[in-house]
């Protein structure tokens, strides 16, 4: 399962884990892109299938591995990579510098933001454990990592998910359940990319500011600026039997743009 499937770096996953041999199923909200992409997860010889839902409610997360598990007989993998509300973390009032920021409004993404990534694990957990295990990798942002200026939000709400997974990889490893956590930065062919650097009428979807940083990102990354099959690469390593022995991870393919 991986949600947020139907475009950016969702997608990317979903096409690695297909090649792999992965039945995936595509979660998100638009039934025409989840088409695309199991369009293409088919022609790699992949199966899967598009199973509506929002990541930020309880029930739709529940509808979604009940429909999984029936589909499939159980779930294996679960890859949290929606972001939920991503117009809201790009609004000047959430992404600035501290002073100028509305805090209330902060406080209600990070709490959108972390449903977002664990209401489907906590439905899903039941059906890994009667498969007798299982791998979540979530997706998230690198900020929570390394701290940068404007990021109060995105450093808060990832931070917490970083911890979030470490203690969930030690609850569940006595179910064989595998938790690790890949942070990413500015990936190419994704909504964020989208919003700084495809201008409609020559106005960006994001603060001047915000744009700038993701240029910066940008020129400065040693590897240059990933694909969202290069993070789809990762993770479908850390969802795979290779990383058997691998708990409790947090990993950043920035391409040498943080080391830690």
């Amino acid at each position: 399962m991986v949600t947020g499937a139907t475009g950016g770096i969702g997608k990317g996953v979903a096409l690695r884990l297909a090649a792999r041999g992965a039945t995936v199923v595509v979660n998100g909200r638009n039934e025409q892109k989840a088409a695309q992409v199991l369009a293409e997860i088919h022609d790699l010889g992949g199966r899967g299938r598009f199973i509506a839902g929002d990541v930020r409610s309880v029930s739709d997360m529940e509808k979604v591995t009940a429909e999984a598990a029936r589909a499939y007989g159980g779930v294996d993998i679960v890859v949290p990579s929606a972001g939920g509300n991503d117009d809201e973390a790009r609004s000047p009032a959430v992404r600035g510098r501290f002073t100028d920021i509305d805090l209330s409004r902060v406080t209600d993404f990070v709490g959108q933001a972390v449903a977002a990534k664990l209401l489907v694990v906590q439905a899903a957990v039941p059906y890994m454990q009667e498969r007798g295990g299982g791998s979540v990798v979530f997706v998230t942002s690198e900020g929570g990592r390394t701290p940068t200026p404007g990021q109060t939000a995105i450093a808060t709400f990832s931070g917490g998910l970083i911890m979030a997974s470490k203690v969930l990889s030690k609850e569940l490893a006595r179910h064989q359940i595998r938790v690790n956590c890949v942070c990413v930065t500015v990936v190419r062919d994704s909504p964020s990319w989208e919003a700084a650097f495809a201008r409609e009428n020559g106005v960006s979807g994001v603060s001047e500011h915000h744009r700038k940083q993701y240029q910066k990102i940008s020129d400065r990354s040693p590897f240059g600026v990933a694909a969202p099959q290069d993070i789809g690469n990762v993770v479908a390593f850390l969802a795979s039997d290779d990383a058997h022995y691998l708990t409790g991870a947090t990993i950043s393919p920035t391409g040498g743009l943080t080391v830690h």
